[in-house]
C-alpha cells in the first residue's frame, strides 16, 4: 500500500477531526475570547446576571446563582460589550427559571435572565471589549440609575493602577439613602422595614435636571446634583450621573478580569483584593 505524501495525510486529518460546539454556561471561556471571574464576597446569596448590547451574545444563559463565598467564571468572546449585575433577595426554588421574582435587580421573575436587562434600581458594570489590544478594553461601574450593592472590579493578573481597577464603596449607600430614593421591604410582623436598594434622583422624580436630558442633555448644563453627590461621596469610581466626570473608566486590554460583590463587606474598608 503506497504511503500518502504528509501533506495529504495532514488534511485529511484535520478534515475528519470533529467540530467543536462550546455551550454556552458559567464555566465556559470562548476560544480566543477572556474570562470574567465573578466573585461573590457578600454574607448573604447573590444572583449575577448579564444583559449584551446588540449584536452580542448572551452569556451564562443570563443570569446564575452565586452563593456567598463561591465564584464563577464565565467566558466571553474578545469583542463583547454588553452589562453585569448582582441580584438580591431572589426566592427560586432550586434551578426553576420561573418560580419567582427578586427584590433588586430582577429580570422577569427569572433566574437565566437570557439577554434581558434587569430593572433599576442596581449597581451596573459596563464593558466594551476590544481584540486589538492597542485600542484596550473599557470598563465601568455606573449608578446612574441607583445603586443595590457594591462592586468592585479589576484585571487578573491583579494590575490595581488608576488605568485598571475601579474599587468598591466607601460607604454602604443603602445606609445613607434618603427616604425619597429608598428601595424598601418589609421585615414582616413587628419588625422594621429593610432597605434593599437605592434609587437615582432620575429614577426616583424622571425631572430632566437629574435625567440629563432635554435642556440638561449635555456635559455644560447637567451638572449633576445633592442626590448624585451623595452617591459620589460613598462611592467616589462609580458614574453617579450621566456626564460625571469624576468617574473612573478603566482602559485595560487583558483576557481575565474579576468582578466582586461587597469586596468590602459593605464598606468597611475600600478592600482591593
Amino acid at each position: 500500500m503506497a504511503l500518502l505524501p504528509p501533506l495529504l495525510l495532514s488534511c485529511i486529518l484535520v478534515l475528519a477531526l470533529p467540530a467543536f460546539h462550546f455551550a454556552a454556561g458559567p464555566a465556559v471561556v470562548t476560544v480566543g475570547g477572556v474570562t470574567f471571574h465573578v466573585t461573590n464576597k457578600c454574607p448573604f446569596p447573590v444572583w449575577p446576571a448579564v444583559a449584551p448590547n446588540a449584536g452580542h451574545p448572551v452569556l451564562a444563559a443570563g443570569g446564575f446563582f452565586l452563593p456567598p463565598g463561591q465564584s464563577k467564571r464565565v467566558g466571553a468572546p474578545a469583542t463583547w460589550n454588553g452589562r453585569l449585575w448582582g441580584r438580591t433577595g431572589c426566592t427560586f426554588a432550586g434551578t426553576d427559571a420561573n418560580a419567582a421574582s427578586c427584590l433588586t435587580g430582577d429580570c422577569d421573575g427569572r433566574l437565566t435572565c437570557n439577554g434581558s436587562v434587569g430593572a433599576p434600581p442596581a449597581t451596573l458594570v459596563e464593558v466594551n471589549l476590544h481584540a486589538d489590544q492597542s485600542k484596550g478594553s473599557s470598563y465601568d461601574v455606573s449608578v446612574v440609575d441607583g445603586y443595590n450593592l457594591p462592586v468592585a472590579v479589576w484585571t487578573r493578573p491583579a494590575n490595581r493602577s488608576g488605568d485598571c481597577f475601579i474599587a468598591g464603596c466607601a460607604k454602604n449607600v443603602n445606609a445613607v439613602c434618603p427616604p425619597e430614593l429608598q428601595v424598601t421591604t418589609s421585615g414582616g410582623a413587628g419588625k422594621k422595614a429593610t432597605v434593599v436598594a437605592c434609587r437615582s434622583a432620575c429614577l426616583a422624580f424622571g425631572l430632566d435636571a437629574f435625567c440629563c436630558r432635554g435642556a440638561y442633555g449635555t456635559a455644560e448644563t447637567c451638572r449633576g446634583s445633592v442626590y448624585s453627590r451623595l452617591f459620589r461621596d460613598a462611592c467616589p469610581a462609580y458614574y453617579s450621573y450621566a456626564y460625571d466626570v469624576a468617574a473612573a473608566t478603566a482602559r485595560c486590554y487583558a483576557q481575565e478580569y474579576v468582578v466582586t460583590f461587597c469586596p468590602s463587606r459593605w464598606g468597611d474598608r475600600v478592600a482591593q483584593g
